[in-house]
């Protein structure tokens, strides 16, 4: 079966872009694909045990990480030890995670034919549908791979950030499929990630960057800034940029300060003012790829899509990796926070996609409970698309479901001759 026979090692990688690590320093990330590899080996040459334990050593350092635990159970059908295979199974179900086990179903029915059957259907409930969410707008007859959104709750407009289209969108609430230019490539824009507003200031801020889908004029230098525009006007207000940036995408605002990660770089930076510079937060090589960042308990958090959520403590500035309970914490995208002090986070690294919210324990250390809010709505994701950022405020949340970035990343000649599916946004009621 061609899923037996992909490689560990493989497995490990995940679908968005990781920065290479100092090979001198070993970090979370390096010592778990040091054991992949180790695993992998073991696997080859039929020691299913030692196979075992380097996937559980890796489990301890990324743990429900979804790669690990279908090594896990690669490794048990291999070694016809059905008791491992339910428990990686039992994990999967626990961690959210969807996922077909019919590799292992002739050895667990024969095992357990009663808590195979429970696994199953515990599997299949992960996919099942959760919250309520409706379309506030639909981008129909725009082929630009939109990314992130942000709602500016005094006059009901819709912001949208083009990746391809260098450019910021503007949804007015009397005219919702028509989409004005707020901001463009004349302003300095390369392709744009996550936007914000901020009611304090009444601007709207925005991260970008050049990378490969971004559209370049011949001779035309890439770069990399957050920018902020006049709320109500458009113009450029200002552009912050700090040496050594390759990638600010996602950010978060509070009070006029803003936190922004480097998905490209192992740093987050902070600007304390509008007539401040950026600066480095925190640098640490075991950051891998860095998205949305969000503010509890004292401290900056950012989602770091390999490893799963950060802590950086606001006082005396040290990283700490966030501590998982069961539902897996790899493979999230969007990150904020609400007013009432919870995490709502995107996963799009694995299946199902969902929209979850995250209560941090009172050390702000450790996960003491998460909520699916909404999944397998009919808008969320689809084949060439995926959820990616959201923007909570007055007790809702707006969402943009389905970014193509498959679609864009794919191919062309894998392509649908129809082109990407129209950008979509969903609004969903917070509880």
């Amino acid at each position: 079966m061609r899923f037996l026979a992909t490689s560990l090692l493989a497995l490990a990688l995940g679908t968005m872009p990781v920065q290479a690590q100092d090979e001198a320093v070993p970090t979370q990330q390096t010592v778990a694909m040091e054991l992949f590899g180790l695993a992998n080996s073991a696997l080859e040459s039929g020691d299913h045990e030692a196979a075992r334990r380097f996937l559980e050593a890796a489990l301890d350092l990324k743990p429900a990480h979804p790669a690990i635990l279908r090594g896990l159970m690669i490794t048990a059908i291999r070694a016809e030890r059905a008791d491992d295979a339910f428990l990686a199974l039992e994990r999967m179900a626990a961690a959210g995670i969807s996922f077909d086990p019919a590799p292992a179903r002739e050895l667990l029915e024969a095992a357990d034919a009663t808590r195979f059957a429970a696994i199953v259907a515990a599997l299949e409930s992960n996919q099942d549908p959760v919250g309520e969410a409706e379309v506030v707008a639909r981008l129909n007859g725009i082929d630009d791979l939109i990314e992130g959104v942000a709602m500016d709750i005094e006059t009901d407009r819709i912001f949208l950030s083009s990746v391809t289209g260098r450019e910021i969108l503007l949804l007015e609430p009397f005219a919702r499929d028509e989409p004005q230019v707020f901001a463009d490539r004349e302003d300095g824009l390369w392709s744009v990630f996550s936007l914000a507003v901020d009611d304090r200031s009444r601007l709207v801020w925005a991260g970008s960057a050049a990378i490969d889908q971004t559209p370049m004029e011949e001779g035309e230098e890439g770069g990399t800034a957050l920018f902020a525009f006049d709320l109500v006007s458009g113009e450029l207000y200002r552009r912050y940029e700090i040496e050594g940036a390759v990638q600010i995408a996602d950010f978060t605002v509070r009070d006029g300060v803003v936190y922004a990660s480097d998905s490209q770089a192992p740093r987050v930076y902070v600007l304390n003012s509008l007539s401040g510079q950026l600066e480095v937060l925190a640098e640490d090589p075991r950051f891998i790829s860095l998205q949305g960042v969000a503010l509890a308990r004292g401290a900056v958090i950012v989602a770091d899509y390999a490893t799963g959520l950060w802590r950086i403590d606001l006082g005396d500035g040290g990283v700490s990796l966030i501590r998982a309970g069961e539902e897996s914490l790899i493979g999230i995208d969007g990150l904020r926070q609400t007013r009432d002090g919870r995490l709502l986070a995107v996963r799009n690294g694995t299946r199902p996609h969902q929209v979850m919210a995250i209560d941090l324990d009172e050390t702000g250390h450790a996960v003491r409970e998460t909520e699916v809010l909404l999944r397998s709505h009919p808008e969320l994701g689809g084949e060439w698309g995926e959820p990616t950022l959201v923007d909570p405020a007055d007790g809702r949340a707006w969402l943009l479901s389905n970014a193509a970035w498959p679609w864009f990343s794919a191919d062309a000649a894998d392509r649908p001759a129809s082109g990407p599916p129209a950008a979509t946004v969903l609004e969903m009621d917070l509880p």
